[in-house]
């Protein structure tokens, strides 16, 4: 059910095209599900599509590829049907101009239609109406009743539904279009239609039956009308007409409205009152604003020089800036809190005394006094920015002292003060002059950024203003840009000293780059006596107090080094060099000790060690008399320079408590090591004594394994073999495997025993019967060997595919075996057993070489169909391999009574196969 379903749903089942109908059913069979699908589609084809993502498609777009946003807007229009979103040009947005909204009279009374105005006139608003220009003209009620004159007639030329139309028109409204695809009806707009009936109460049954009734009736009316929207809207397509059968539909009642013109008169009023209302520079409150500006505030500066000047010079880069700071943020503080509430004040005594109202464009007022404040605003940054400059334009003269620095030179108080500070291999100035500069340029922005977003007075008087500032500086503007131009000049006049005098720090150069280090170090490599070592830590020591002894501020008019830190640090590196050296010391003798303690403890390790062989023992009684004799004297030698190397280092340095244990440690060596080695001596001599009781007990063990070895090769030589199956073959194959490994590990055994025998100085055993039982052996495994290997392979070369096979390698094979197993009957021809064996396995190969023709043509690589087809007419039955034919069913086909014929024909499938190797090689070499 649920594939028929789907087979409903799919395109192949919706198809609109008229096509034969299907034959009638026998008066007595059943109709399936597919027979009434098809039925029923062909009555009526579908007018939507299902199971789509989006509702309500057509089903005519369904031969169309359209995004989900093209399909909806193609339902605004059929005639947007075939645009496509990536093709729509960007609209272009019309400029927008700013004009005054027009004032509203009432169509009532004069007297009402004023006080309407002044009402909208008093509650000013900053914001001015924006509006765009008409797209089109209006056209009159005479045009507008032609147009719909012509589209009646349009409408009227279309034939009249017949009774078929109307009923498919229907049945499409009421069944083509499920309820599921609608849009829900508003729960708001079913509560406005319950607010319109009367309130009844809930005790009335027949009142409550009927409100459900109508509730009913105005959901199924508001679907019905959805549904006849949408199957309006595809019929205008008169292509779905004609796939749906539908010629015409009904005509909608025409509805008349006319829209009146619009007249010009409006935006004439509109502009000639604008031009009215523009001129108050002439304005008392102007005045009043100017006097109070001049009167109290024009004194006024973001940056005080009097301030300046009194702070404690010179002040670190983020401090200056700090101060700056805090100066422009007081003076802004001053601005909101005194200038702005004053010039409130003003316009409220005025308009108080005077008992006036602000003017009808109150914004425009204010904008006019907006402008003045905002003059006075910008005289103030002005003449702080000049100020500034003065400050720094005291320094103009710079800084360059010439060949030799002198302090006296530069009395007055310097500004900035800057750090010196290592940067291998260089020293730089922290912070930079790039850095400096911007500081100094962020000093006349900040009192730029001061002035910035001052609220006009306006905002105190009408809420809603709060974004419109006072105008002030802009940081572009040529008479700023002029200011920090001429700064920029002072400052680069004083960035020239600071420079040159780093040259007093050019002799100390190898400490920056490393230089200084690298001699320490290739120092260190050499060879040197304590007194060396001496004399470079005391001139290291030398150069440390003279680097002290540099002054810590260098004043250069602006600017003042500092440089405690850079002294600090070149004092901290030949410290470093000095700390190279001793520590070199300290980790040489720690080193050296380390190895003293060493080697005392790798003498104790070893003559304490427990041998586990007789070569062992034999080294370790050498390893003990070499060290009593020679190796004790020398570590005596050496711990006589750890005492000196001691003296040295309680002079320099000062020793951990770890080192000071390793130096005893040293000390006191020497007597243990003696008594380690005669207690050692002992232990060795005891044990040489054991060496020798357990080599003897080995020689016995050895000889009693011989004798087992023989008895089992015995065995192999008088039985007797009445069945050779696979199983015996195996049996006896495992156990001539035994017997080789016992032998091999006898002879391991025996070169052991010699070798111990030499260590101890002893005369070597000897067992002749260990060879001999090694030569009795072989022909036995050889004669076991080889049978099982045939009889395995055989098998394998029988009933195994033939195609995998390699004649060639096959027919090697059982030659090597045949001459093995005819030496063997010689040999063993003595032994009834094991001869009787030999003759059993030779007759089996050479029964078996009988079918090496045969083989030899079937795994022939050059054989085709044809070949096939010779061997069954030579055969007299049809001869058939696949890949899993044995080389026994070709011998159960006959193929061995015709040998000889089939080597004729595998030599000539061979030589058409080579000819057709040899065309394929040349073809590819061209």
């Amino acid at each position: 059910m649920e594939r028929l379903n789907q087979m409903e749903d799919d395109s192949m089942y919706n198809r609109s095209e008229k096509g034969p109908g299907l034959p009638p059913l026998p008066p007595d069979a059943e109709p399936s599900e597919l027979y009434k699908i098809v039925m029923r589609h062909s009555q009526y084809p579908p007018i939507l599509q299902t199971n789509t993502w989006t509702q309500a498609v057509p089903f005519k777009e369904q031969r169309y590829h359209r995004t989900p946003s093209e399909r909806i807007g193609n339902n605004y229009s059929p005639h947007v049907q075939d645009l496509k979103l990536s093709s729509l040009k960007q609209r272009k947005h019309n400029v927008r101009r700013s004009s005054v909204r027009p004032e509203v009279v009432s169509s009532t009374s004069p007297g009402r239609g004023q006080t309407v105005k002044a009402k909208r006139d008093s509650t000013f608003s900053p914001r001015l109406e924006e509006f765009s220009p008409p797209i089109s003209r209006p056209i009159s009620p005479q045009e507008q009743m032609d147009i719909m004159d012509r589209e009646e007639k349009l409408k009227a030329s279309n034939p009249k539904p017949t009774k078929a139309d109307i009923d498919r028109y229907y049945h499409y409204i009421t069944e083509g279009v499920p309820s599921s695809v609608l849009t829900p009806l508003p729960p708001q707009q079913m509560m406005n239609i319950q607010r319109l009936l009367p309130d009844t109460g809930d005790s009335n049954e027949k009142i409550q039956i009927m409100k459900a009734n109508l509730e009913k009736e105005v959901k199924r009316d508001y679907e019905f009308s959805l549904k006849m929207s949408i199957v309006d809207y595809i019929l205008m397509d008169p292509s779905e007409r004609e796939r749906l059968s539908i010629v015409s539909i009904p005509k909608p009642f025409a509805r008349r409205v006319i829209r009146a013109p619009v007249p010009w008169a409006d935006s004439y009023r509109e502009v000639h009152t604008w031009l009215n209302k523009h001129l108050f520079t002439i304005n008392p409150i102007m005045i009043f604003l100017q006097d109070a500006w001049i009167n109290n505030f024009s004194s006024l500066r973001f940056v005080r020089l009097e301030d300046l000047c009194c702070a404690s010079l010179p002040l670190l880069p983020s401090e200056f800036e700090e101060f700056i700071q805090k100066q422009c943020q007081r003076t802004r503080d001053e601005l909101v809190q005194k200038w702005l509430p004053q010039c409130v004040s003003v316009i409220y005594t005025y308009m108080k005394e005077s008992k006036q109202g602000l003017p009808v464009t109150a914004h425009e007022f204010f904008s006019c006094v907006a402008a003045l404040m905002s003059l006075h605003l910008r005289s103030l940054v002005i003449e702080s920015l000049q100020d500034v400059l003065y400050f720094f334009s005291i320094h103009k003269e710079g800084n360059n002292f010439g060949d030799v620095y002198d302090e006296l030179q530069y009395f007055q108080d310097q500004v900035l003060l800057i750090k010196l500070q290592v940067n291998e291999p260089n020293i730089d100035f922290n912070p930079s002059f790039q850095e400096c500069w911007e500081l100094i340029h962020r000093v006349f922005l900040e009192i730029i950024k001061s002035a910035k977003n001052l609220p006009r007075v306006d905002w105190d008087l009408y809420p809603g203003t709060e974004n419109l500032y006072l105008r002030t500086v802009s940081p572009d503007e040529p008479v700023v840009r002029d200011i920090i131009n001429k700064a920029k000049d002072v400052f680069h006049e004083n960035t020239v000293g600071p420079p040159k005098y780093l040259s007093v720090y050019k002799k100390y150069t190898n400490l920056l780059d490393n230089t200084a280090k690298q001699d320490i170090t290739a120092f260190l490599k050499e060879k040197h006596s304590l007194e060396g070592f001496t004399k470079k830590i005391e001139s290291v020591a030398l150069l440390w107090k003279e680097i002290a002894s540099l002054p810590i501020t260098v004043p250069l008019s602006m600017f003042c080094l500092y440089t405690e830190k850079l002294n600090e640090d070149l004092c901290a590196r030949t410290d470093q060099l000095k700390d190279q050296i001793v520590m070199f010391i300290v980790e040489e003798n720690r080193e050296l000790n380390r190895r003293i303690c060493q080697k005392y403890e790798d003498i104790t390790l070893t003559i304490r060690s427990t041998p586990e062989s007789t070569e062992e023992m034999m080294s370790l009684n050498h390893y003990i008399r070499e060290t009593s004799e020679v190796t004790i004297y020398k570590l005596i030698d050496e711990t006589d320079e750890a005492v000196e190397r001691l003296n040295f280092l309680m002079q320099h340095a000062i020793l951990t408590t770890d080192d000071m244990r390793l130096n005893s440690s040293v000390f006191q060596w020497p007597t243990l090591i003696l008594t380690e080695l005669e207690l050692s001596k002992t232990r060795v001599a005891t044990m040489r004594e054991q060496a020798e009781d357990h080599l003897q007990t080995r020689v016995s063990h050895l000889d009693e394994r011989l004798k087992d070895v023989e008895n089992e090769l015995q065995a192999f030589k008088k039985e007797e073999y009445t069945v050779i199956d696979a199983e015996s073959m195996e049996n006896n194959v495992e156990n001539l495997w035994r017997i080789s490994a016992n032998l091999d590990a006898a002879v391991i055994e025996l070169e052991a025993i010699n070798k111990e025998q030499s260590l101890l100085e002893r005369d070597p055993s000897e067992f002749p019967s260990l060879q001999i039982l090694i030569d009795d052996k072989q022909p036995y495994e050889q004669l076991w060997t080889t049978a099982l290997k045939f009889q395995s392979m055989s098998e394998v070369w029988l009933n195994g595919p033939f195609r995998d096979l390699d004649a060639e390698k096959i027919s090697k094979e059982i030659d090597t075996m045949r001459r093995t197993i005819y030496e063997l009957t010689k040999s063993l021809s003595n032994l009834p057993g094991p001869c009787h064996v030999a003759e059993t396995v030779k007759q089996r190969i050479d029964q078996f070489k009988q079918y090496l023709p045969v083989l030899s043509t079937v795994c022939n690589p050059g054989l085709k169909d044809q070949h096939w087809e010779m061997i069954s007419s030579i055969v007299g039955v049809p001869v058939r391999p696949d890949v899993n034919s044995s080389l026994q069913d070709m011998l159960d086909l006959g193929l061995s009574k015709f040998s000889d014929q089939l080597e004729e024909i595998g030599a000539s499938a061979s030589k058409e196969y080579s000819q057709e190797k040899s065309i394929g090689k040349m073809e590819n070499e061209c």
